[in-house]
């Protein structure tokens, strides 16, 4: 970002920061470097205070008098803060009262975690997935953009906070864990292997016909930096167009995005940040980053927050053009503060408008040109396959089955391996058939190949077919095929 624009950025926010709330929940957040935990202003209709606070102090005092269990004050101080955030109905504001949930919030600001790889909001005390991370157990999965969370492992999740799913969610590398998930009139059942996420923000590649495609997974505090390397490099190898690709992006650092935006936008807005219905601030580009090379973006109801400040401001300074679906509509940035009584609140402060002053929230960036991913058939056929695979037996038991053994842990491997083109009966009996392709598996995968179900083999295995099942439902990337038609 050019000087001045950065000047003005620090001026206004210091920190601008899109992370993960909990190790698996994104949300969206401004972390305000120096700001006070309160701003204090007197409005019109402010209440007196010392009658009010005599009255809270009051009813505390009755409440805890005549409640059939003792309870500690703490409880009800805790509750009460809790309410004046649940009390504005905004499913992005949060307050944390426990060090258990700061740990949590800030091993999630680290960006990494074992767990499954899904960002989740909470809207009307329903979890649901804002999209899953590229690469992760969850994304192999099949876990889409709006499945609803109702049950972890043999826990029904209905209503539970979003921090302690987040925390289900979690745990050591290598366990085992099932997400249930409601997706329109369906019940879909996820077996998933935890494992280390790690949140990389870039990749890039030269396409045929020169195009240079970059996707950004998320945006980290210096993928900016990395998209910046990757553009040059890929203009270094001839790139005379551009495919940007923030599908599924669910967000990140606000100011990496604004950044990338600049890197290719002509002079004008970015973003307007609007409070209490006036823009407070506008960030602006100054068009150095304007390289007058054609770019696509392509966008789905997975690219969230961050990402669709990138999109709104490409789209209205006509920079790029859009091609995918409608975006997820997560316009609402977020100030952590810490409370007087000793938590923390985040707490929704500002809204995104794009340059042309349209709103993102709950309303999302259109698409230039409306896309839907895989065909109909591609997709009935993976949903086949994962009805079939959801019925395979867990290969859960701690044992690493050789030959003349018996158990789940066999018969699972039989199935996954015969869904996989491996010649063999699934009898859960480790027969000779079953080593053979047991060795053959092992060779494909670079593992040590000595026919024995270890836990590594039946961790790839389990990969292995779930990214099966994925590919068949994506062999055609419609939207790519569209934006690489856009730039011919």
């Amino acid at each position: 970002m050019n000087p001045k624009t950065t000047r003005t950025v620090a001026k206004f926010i210091a920190i601008l920061l899109v992370v993960a709330l909990a190790v698996t929940s994104f949300s969206f957040v401004f972390f305000w470097a120096g700001t006070p935990a309160v701003a204090y202003a007197a409005s019109a209709d402010e209440p007196d205070w010392n009658r009010e606070l005599l009255r809270f102090r009051d009813f505390m005092i009755q409440t805890k008098g005549a409640y059939k269990d003792d309870i500690p004050y703490k409880v009800l101080i805790d509750g009460a803060y809790e309410g004046i955030i649940d009390s504005l109905g905004d499913p992005y504001s949060v307050y944390y009262s426990s060090d258990t949930e700061r740990k949590q919030f800030e091993e999630s600001v680290s960006g990494e975690f074992f767990g499954v790889g899904v960002s989740l909001e909470q809207v009307g005390g329903l979890c649901k997935v804002v999209a899953p991370i590229a690469g992760t157990p969850a994304d192999r999965a099949g876990v889409l953009s709006g499945d609803v969370i109702i049950r972890i492992d043999s826990q029904d999740v209905t209503g539970m906070p979003l921090e302690e799913i987040a925390n289900r969610l979690r745990g050591e590398e290598g366990t085992p864990v099932t997400m249930t998930v409601q997706r329109d009139n369906k019940v879909l059942t996820f077996s998933m292997i935890r494992e280390k996420i790690k949140l990389s923000a870039v990749s890039y590649k030269l396409l045929p016909g020169n195009t240079g495609y970059i996707r950004i997974t998320q945006f980290d505090s210096d993928s900016h930096l990395e998209f910046k390397n990757a553009k040059l490099k890929l203009i270094a190898d001839g790139a005379k167009s551009f495919i940007v690709d923030v599908r599924n992006n669910p967000g990140g650092y606000v100011g990496a995005a604004m950044d990338i935006a600049e890197q290719l936008m002509p002079a004008g807005p970015i973003v307007h940040f609007q409070k209490q219905g006036k823009i407070v601030e506008t960030v602006s580009a100054n068009g150095t980053g304007d390289l007058g090379l054609p770019v696509v973006l392509l966008i789905n109801e997975g690219s969230a927050s961050a990402s669709e400040i990138l999109a709104a401001a490409w789209k209205d300074s006509g920079t790029a053009l859009l091609v995918g679906m409608p975006t997820y509509g997560k316009g609402v940035a977020q100030q952590i503060m810490d409370t007087a009584g000793g938590g923390k609140a985040k707490l929704s402060t500002y809204y995104f408008l794009s340059p042309n002053n349209k709103p993102i929230d709950k309303v999302g960036v259109q698409p230039d040109y409306i896309v839907r991913n895989y065909t109909e058939s591609d997709v009935n056929a993976a949903e086949q396959l994962y009805d079939q695979y959801k019925n395979f037996a867990p290969m859960s038991e701690k044992t690493k089955p050789k030959l003349g053994d018996t158990g789940l842990n066999v018969f699972g491997a039989q199935q996954r391996l015969s869904l996989l083109g491996y010649k063999l009966k699934a009898t859960g009996t480790m027969d000779a058939d079953t080593v053979a392709a047991v060795k053959a598996f092992q060779t494909d995968r670079g593992l040590y190949s000595y026919g024995v179900l270890d836990y590594s083999t039946m961790n790839e295995l389990d990969k292995a077919a779930l990214a099966y099942i994925t590919s068949v439902g994506e062999k055609n990337d419609l939207q790519l095929e569209k934006a690489m038609e856009l730039l011919k």
